[in-house]
């Protein structure tokens, strides 16, 4: 009877702290913040930064869903500034009838103008510190505009402009293979270390025409985002863009190609024939000679011929030696472009410091101070690439004669 009793106890007892809604948020109580973007504010202390929401309308999107079209915006954009970031969200708030709600937030943007001058070392602080943020979301830079005017133009096939931004990163991380998508705890982590690489977006178009409903209801919109661009961090402040080929090779190095378009000569024609690399895995290692690291990066790479426009015999097991060559070469190329644009920025965005670290940990205390500034810019970095070509589609030769 007493077991019995107990028993019964503990189960009235258990059921104290079961329930988990005692924190919960009804939708009606809330505004759903997507997107967050901070710009550089003005010399005013007490306006040193200029924050963005995009906050989302959930009526509108609701609606949509359920075929209805509406002439309101999906979402709605707010600003302040303040002193530092929480102060400008705080002042944000009294221009919304319910709470901003921050767990859904999917996209950070920063200024340029702010990433040059003022570095965004201190902006993370408050996002480790407050428990309503999560970390996962990615760090995108404004290039050539303001967080605000990305945060403001309309965008067509999703209505959510973080939304398309986000599919757009992964679709270019996983097709093209020259951006990456770098989360909030990845971005804490590089700063740590002195160096950064930073995707950036790109408007195209002017924001008066964007940030209309009338730019997602043409054909060809008046204004568009577009991800473009690495930026390379120095002491938390960028330094300079790498585009097209020499992103390649940085995303190469740091092993984030899934997939990407090599571009090939084909007989006499330049560029004639591409190649889709399917497959791509980098290793990185370290040499010590006469007390100096040596790296030694090593890339592996396997694609398809995808588009030939010359006339060249792929039956031949020399022409597939001949077209692998030139791939390595490519790549090669590119990752030695890539390397000097660091050096010469002086800063390991390659995280090179971390395997000599695991090398030689006593040797890595001696130069850890002056890393970046002095021994990266010095060091020899050697580039090895294997590249196969393992079908040609389901046409061995060309048409073209």
């Amino acid at each position: 009877m007493k077991h019995r009793s107990f028993t019964i106890l503990f189960m009235l007892l258990s059921a104290v702290f079961l329930p988990g809604c005692w924190d919960r948020a009804e939708l009606q109580d809330i505004d759903i913040v997507s997107a967050i973007g901070i710009d550089e504010g003005s010399d005013d202390l007490d306006n040193r930064y200029h924050v963005t929401v995009q906050v989302i309308n959930e009526e509108q999107i609701a609606s949509a869903q359920a075929g209805a079209k509406g002439n309101i915006a999906p979402v709605t954009i707010y600003s302040a500034t303040g002193s530092n970031i929480e102060e400008a969200l705080r002042k944000i708030a009294p221009k919304l009838p319910q709470e901003l709600f921050y767990p859904h937030v999917q996209l950070l943007v920063i200024g340029e103008e702010l990433a040059k001058k003022t570095g965004i070392e201190d902006l993370f602080d408050w996002v480790e510190r407050d428990n309503r943020f999560r970390t996962l979301f990615p760090v995108l830079v404004a290039k050539n505009t303001t967080a605000m005017e990305v945060l403001q133009i309309m965008t067509s096939l999703e209505p959510i402009p973080s939304a398309k931004i986000m599919g757009a990163l992964e679709a270019t991380q996983e097709t093209w293979g020259v951006f990456a998508s770098t989360r909030a705890d990845q971005v804490i982590q590089q700063l740590s270390g002195g160096a950064a690489l930073l995707t950036g977006v790109q408007k195209i178009g002017r924001t008066e025409h964007g940030n209309k409903l009338t730019n997602i209801k043409v054909i060809n919109p008046q204004a568009e985002l577009e991800i473009l661009g690495l930026g390379i961090f120095k002491d938390g402040k960028l330094q300079k863009w790498l585009v097209e080929d020499r992103a390649r090779g940085a995303m190469l190095i740091n092993n984030e190609v899934t997939k990407t378009i090599v571009n090939l000569n084909c007989e006499q024609k330049k560029k004639g024939m591409a190649v889709d690399v399917v497959r791509s895995k980098t290793k990185i290692n370290v040499d010590i000679k006469d007390n100096k690291p040596v790296i030694n990066v090593n890339v592996r790479s396997e694609a398809h011929v995808i588009e030939a426009h010359c006339p060249i015999d792929l039956s031949k097991h020399e022409t597939i030696k001949e077209l692998e060559k030139q791939m390595e070469e490519e790549l090669k190329e590119e990752i030695i472009m890539a390397v000097e644009a660091a050096k010469e920025e002086k800063s390991d965005i390659f995280r090179f410091g971390q395997f000599v670290n695991r090398k030689d940990p006593t040797l890595w205390k001696e130069i850890e101070e002056k890393w970046n500034d002095e021994v990266f810019p010095e060091t020899e970095v050697n580039v090895n690439v294997k590249g196969f070509i393992r079908r040609a589609g389901l046409r061995t030769n060309p048409y073209i004669k």
